[in-house]
């Protein structure tokens, strides 16, 4: 041991401490013989004026930091240390205490079947809930080793190397460049950089992996960024999203780097170079040339690589130099035909990462030293931006034992930082540079209260901060305080972590649901992907596992060190060790250390960091990990269980109700063992996790408040991760009802979207609630048939026939508007996203239709989606399509020629087209047809007393599907693409053909007369009671419609222009629009054809079978010439404007908004309202699906209402808070042991045994 070691390990452990700097030995002339030398002389012709001064402020600061942050001891108060309880458990009593309840470790991590979790299920209580009264002390555990002391030894490095270059020039011979093509975009910069080497913002800037080199024993990669590309501040920040498209990377290889290198690179490396980019990009795909091959195989992964070809050191000057020209002189073209500098101004960035191993020294002074031999040496500082240069400097310190130099001797120890001194060290930073406003991120490691690791970096801000090269803040842009154990639990992925899928949870369902959720999750548009199901997902599980067995062999034991680093400038590390800042003899603070530091130390001794055997804190995550691990393997085997295994239950959707309560568990498990094998902060979509409550402001002074777990309160009070048994229905094994009806769980943006409570929560009211009535009314009508009580058992079949006609239509207008959505993204993303918006009135409908009172898509919301679609396609081509006014061949509406009347009824033919072909179309796994399939099976049960489901959805499926696409039996979306038409070379999304029907007024209401006493007293008493009303033809009531829609169009649609008009045209359209909209509305009395007398809505079904009145009323449009040719009472077109009351209250409140109208409209329309509106009620013609809410409200007595109020939940809960103070709960509720300084704007939508019990779920809750 050197000298000053000797010293050192001697001295008090806060002997480093001091804040007072080293006077530095004077500098002397300097002449340019080593690499130091040139990167010093660089510095100096680079820096502005005042640069010196700056540069000796910058090192002040560096050495307090060097002083304080790298400390090995601590000078907080550590209070918490001295009042802890005598009464504690140490990490091994703790184990012991848990084990007690648990399987074998092993058993818990063996493979499928290698014990039964059944077995435990009355255990769960036990070590998940009831926590002991003695807190976890890591303290205890520490003063309890029968050591004295440890030794700790210290080594110094650096792990990361950013280095702005000006040049390729920057490389020095013989280190040749090696230029790629076709990089991934997984390689691009992702993540937000504390620095901003040449300014930019290095995530957010478009960039590309343009090669790499290497020095004596550092490989670093290159990136060319293009500050020009976008200018949006807000563009997202992800590989993909900062990466050049491939047709980018055509005009960046074909018309800037291919042509520069054949300019300026010699033969033979010349030779080797791709001639263009489709060659390159020929070779990266030949595995294709090969039948049957997705992808390179093993023979050939080497040559996925192969594209990466050398440029000789000597040539790289003039490589570069004209890349740039070429760079500055191209221009692209974009889609409205601009020219723009894309590829302006490139800028060059040297990078390499994790290099603390290549670096490691036991002092600064030689790590320095080693980076100057084998990094500095070979590269040429005239060619870099010094300014621009950072690496991360960084220590690990890790107990080892002087007496056995063998690595197998001695007991393995774990240091671990302590959570209250990671707080004190932030403070100390920012004491030192109080300007750079370093925020802190703590994050809790293990689900323990006590240990943790810590960020404190600079925020990001939209101006230049510390990290930009005219900076001329003092402090430092980041430095990270980290445990290496996090080894153990590390996987070859840097963006991977044990159990992390956030597709686990999903494994409390069976295929079935599973499928459901999928379907659900794609918004119903697409058949099922097969390749998610429990049996990938159970492969999934099993694997993480298997590592979990792995790694918890007690006999793999080793020690694990501290770490801290710092990123540092490299122009002030090179100017502070030219001055000697760096000299372990006059600085030991920087130099080798190896000290004694006690297990129990005197009250004037405190260290950051607690000292276990590695033994010890293994045991206690991997016994964590177990009492999660067996409660979720319970869960899945759960779902996994065939009928005959599971209860019987009188309803048979109760088995989906249990799964979707234990999905919930699931998710809950399933995060926590994530969180259980690494160091997590709080994320916004983990507070419903660790908070009681938080609040989001929606708007000034109104928040949204959500209630979450709360978990993080009894993890404070005991030291580690204990339930609250309220939470949980200990009999049962999930998550209790009175949880899961106040809990808002948000979205990770690491889950699957089927996995969201939002998905989950659409399918349990869409199709599961629904399930669980159906299946409830047809156990209760096979009773009634059975034991001849036929009416009822009618009755609630109609009830059952009534709910799933709905629901089927309801599953089909959201796929029909899903199928509309992606068509028209597909538009978006030909044109740019940018260039074209969302449809407003595609997404209303959808919001309509996904409603709990459904609103059925009729021809009106088609048309009115197209009437907006087609302006704004038009401005998006405005250079193209001069008249914006929409086509008359938009929407394509369908006419038939197969079925012709008297085979024309519209309810027939939506069955028929849809429902019932004589062979099953390649489109027949689509979500609808199964809620459909899954219907007709459940009425099976009664279909022999009832009739067959078919027969009665064909005479009801038309008045809830008004809509449907031309499909045939290969494709499901018909399009008319055909030459001499006007859709050929359109998008898809206006070549689409829909069906829809025409109106026919029901001629029965001919029969109705004023003195039915079912008609209200509002007529004339002029009126004879026995008059007859007059009933439009299907051709009067469409050339009505016609008119009535243009006037509609004016009022309701170009409401604003019609304001700007005179009193006299808004008198003239809105008089003209409420007479048509009258004659439309249903049959009317008249003494006198210009007078007007009394009109009633029309009457679907004035005592006539409904079955038959569907076949009237609405019927399929004919072609025009079979409809004037042989059939003169149907039409070829479909009605557009229906006289729902929607339309018509809403035209009258519409018309009543308008100023300056005439007393005699205001009294018409007073007179329009008394006769129309229908006591609030619809009218025959409906447009809303309200089966599904009729049948929540009326809800089920035998079981309980909070599970009815639970199934009935479309979103996730929150409740609405007006307050002033926006700080008063967000303050209540803040972590004290788990806390993020950082001001975060909650951005949710920018992660059970039910046992055979004979009293059914019913009784259960």
């Amino acid at each position: 041991m050197s000298s000053s070691s000797s010293s050192r390990s001697s001295s008090p452990s806060r002997s480093f401490g001091s804040s007072t700097p080293t006077v530095a030995a004077p500098r002397s002339p300097r002449s340019a013989s080593s690499p130091l030398d040139f990167f010093l002389q660089a510095v100096d012709n680079q820096e502005t004026r005042g640069g010196a001064d700056f540069l000796r402020a910058q090192s002040n600061v560096y050495d307090q930091i060097f002083r304080t942050f790298f400390d090995i001891g601590c000078d907080c108060p550590h209070t918490h240390e001295q009042n802890e309880s005598e009464q504690a458990h140490t990490l091994k009593e703790r184990v012991a205490h848990l084990q007690r309840f648990l399987p074998p470790l092993a058993d818990v991590f063996g493979e499928n079947g290698s014990y039964d979790p059944r077995a435990y299920f009355p255990q769960w209580k036990r070590f998940l809930s009831s926590q002991p009264i003695e807190p976890l002390s890591f303290q205890k555990t520490q003063a309890t080793l029968s050591q004295s002391s440890v030794t700790i030894m210290r080594q110094w490095d650096i792990d990361s190397i950013w280095l702005g270059a000006k040049d390729l020039a920057a490389i020095r011979a013989p280190n040749d460049f090696h230029l790629s093509f076709l990089p991934h975009f997984s390689l691009n910069l992702s993540t937000d950089q504390v620095i901003q080497p040449h300014g930019l913002d290095l995530a957010n800037t478009r960039h590309i992996p343009l090669g790499s080199f290497n020095t004596r024993s550092v490989r670093f990669s290159v990136f060319v960024f293009f500050p020009e590309s976008s200018r949006d501040f807000r563009s997202m920040t992800s590989a993909s999203s900062n990466a050049l498209s491939l047709e980018r990377q055509k005009d960046f290889y074909d018309k800037i780097i291919i042509p520069a290198a054949y300019e300026t690179i010699s033969d033979p490396s010349r030779q080797e170079i791709p001639r263009t980019f489709d060659i390159a990009y020929a070779k990266s795909r030949s595995y294709q040339e090969k039948p049957a091959m997705g992808r390179w195989s093993a023979e050939d992964e080497n040559r996925s690589f192969r594209l990466a070809y050398t440029l000789p050191a000597q040539h790289l000057r003039r490589f570069w130099r004209l890349a740039v020209v070429k760079a500055n002189e191209l221009r692209v073209p974009t889609r409205r035909g601009e020219a723009i500098a894309y590829f302006q101004h490139p800028r060059l960035l040297f990078q390499a990462h994790d290099l603390k191993n290549t670096f490691a020294k036991p002092s600064l002074h030689e790590t320095l030293s080693y980076f100057e031999e084998t990094v500095l040496k070979d590269l040429n500082p005239g060619h870099l931006d010094i300014r621009s240069c950072w690496i991360d400097i960084g220590i690990r310190d890790i107990v080892t034992d002087p007496r056995s130099p063998d690595l197998g001797g001695g007991e393995p120890y774990t240091l671990l930082w302590k959570s209250q001194c990671n707080r004190h060290a932030h403070k100390r930073l920012l004491d030192i540079a109080p300007d750079a406003s370093l925020v802190a991120t703590h994050f809790r490691s293990f689900l323990l209260r006590d240990t943790g690791t810590l960020t404190s970096k600079i925020k990001r801000t939209r101006s230049s901060n510390l990290g930009h090269p005219e900076s001329r803040q003092l402090g430092i842009p980041r430095a990270k305080a980290y445990s290496s154990n996090k080894e153990l639990f590390a996987v070859m992925f840097s963006n991977y972590a044990l159990f992390s899928s956030g597709s686990l949870p999903l494994l409390a369902f069976d295929d079935e649901r599973i499928q459901d959720l999928a379907s659900m999750a794609q918004d119903r548009q697409r058949v099922y992907n097969r390749q998610l199901n429990r049996t990938s997902l159970l492969r999934a599980w099993e694997a993480n596992k298997r590592h979990l067995r792995a790694i918890s062999n007690p006999e793999a034991l080793t020690n694990y060190g501290l770490r801290k680093e710092v990123t540092f400038r490299l122009d002030t590390v090179l100017t502070m060790w030219d001055r000697g800042l760096f000299d372990p003899v006059r600085n030991p603070q920087t130099g080798p250390l190896s000290l004694a530091v006690p297990l129990r130390p005197d009250a004037d001794e405190h260290y950051p960091f607690w000292i276990v055997p590695t033994s010890d804190i293994n045991a206690l995550i991997f016994t964590q990990a177990a009492r999660l691990i067996l409660p979720l393997d319970h869960l899945f085997q759960e779902a996994s269980l065939s009928p005959v295994d599971q209860l019987h239950n009188e309803n048979p959707a109760e088995t989906s109700i249990r799964q979707v309560l234990a999905f919930y568990t699931a998710q809950l498990f399933c995060r926590l063992l994530i969180f259980n094998f690494q160091s997590e902060r709080e994320y916004n979509h983990d507070k419903w996790i660790w908070r009681p409550s938080w609040r989001v402001q929606v708007q000034q002074g109104v928040f949204n408040e959500r209630r979450g777990l709360g978990l993080e309160d009894p993890i404070g009070s005991c030291g580690m991760l204990w339930i609250p048994g309220a939470q949980v229905d200990w009999r049962y094994g999930h998550l209790a009802l009175e949880t899961l009806t106040q809990l808002y769980i948000s979205r990770s943006p690491l889950q699957a979207r089927l996995a969201s409570q939002a998905n989950v929560q659409a399918l349990t009211t869409t199709q599961i609630t629904v399930e669980f009535f159906l299946q409830e009314w047809l156990q209760e009508a096979r009773r009634a048939f059975d034991e001849g009580r036929d009416n009822e058992g009618r009755e609630l079949a109609d009830r059952v026939i009534k709910l799933s006609t709905e629901e089927i239509a309801r599953a089909y207008n959201q796929h029909l508007l899903s199928k509309m959505h992606s068509y028209w993204e597909r538009v978006r993303i030909s044109l740019g996203r940018n260039t074209l918006s969302t449809l407003s009135r595609l997404r209303q409908a959808h919001e309509d239709s996904a409603a709990e009172t459904s609103q059925v898509v009729t021809a009106q919301t088609i048309w009115q989606i197209y009437l907006e679609a087609w302006p704004l396609y038009s401005a998006a081509l405005s250079d193209i399509v001069e008249d914006s006014d929409m086509p008359n061949e938009l929407p394509c509406w369908k006419t038939t020629r197969k079925y012709l009347p008297p085979n024309d009824g519209w309810s027939e033919f939506v069955f028929r087209h849809l429902f019932g072909r004589d062979h099953p179309p390649k489109w027949n796994r689509i979500h609808f047809l199964q809620v459909y399939q899954t219907f007709k099976n459940f009425w099976s049960i009664i279909s022999e007393s009832a009739g067959t489901f078919d027969d009665h959805l064909k005479r009801r499926i038309g008045s809830c599907i008004m809509v449907t696409f031309n499909s045939d039996q290969t494709k499901e979306v018909g399009t008319n693409h055909a030459r001499e038409t006007w859709y050929h070379g359109k998008p898809t999304f206006f070549q689409i053909q829909y069906w829809a029907p025409y109106f026919s007024p029901p001629q029965h209401n001919r029969h109705i007369r004023l003195g039915t006493s079912s008609l209200g007293q509002h007529h004339s008493e002029q009126l004879s009671s026995d008059m007859a009303p007059n009933v439009l033809t299907a051709r009067d009531f469409q050339r009505t419609e016609r008119k009535a829609h243009e006037d509609w169009l004016r009022v309701m649609i170009h409401t604003n222009e019609l304001s700007s008009a005179s009193q006299q045209i808004v008198n003239q359209h809105c008089r003209r629009a409420l007479r048509n909209m009258i004659l439309l509305a249903g049959p009317t009395w008249s003494r006198d054809k210009d007078r007007l007398d009394y009109i009633i809505p029309w009457k679907l079904e004035a005592g006539r079978s409904r079955e038959h009145v569907e076949k009237d009323t609405f019927r399929v449009p004919i072609p025009p010439a079979s409809a004037l040719r042989d059939f003169p009472i149907r039409l070829s077109q479909p009605t557009i404007l229906l006289p729902t009351r929607q339309n018509i209250m809403g035209l009258l409140d519409t018309i009543r908004s308008f100023q300056g109208l005439t007393p005699g409209l205001i009294q018409r329309l007073r007179w329009v309202r008394r006769q129309l509106h229908n006591s609030g009620e619809e009218y025959d013609i409906r447009v809303y699906l309200e089966a599904k809410k009729e049948a929540a409200e009326d809800g089920i007595p035998r079981y309980s209402s909070l599970l009815q109020e639970f199934l009935s939940q479309t979103e996730p809960p929150e409740w609405r808070v007006e307050t002033e103070d926006a700080d008063e709960l967000e303050s209540d509720s803040e972590l004290d042991a788990f806390e993020s300084d950082e001001s975060e704007i909650d951005d949710d939508d920018d992660d059970d045994d039910i046992l055979a019990l004979s009293s059914g779920f019913g009784g259960l809750l």
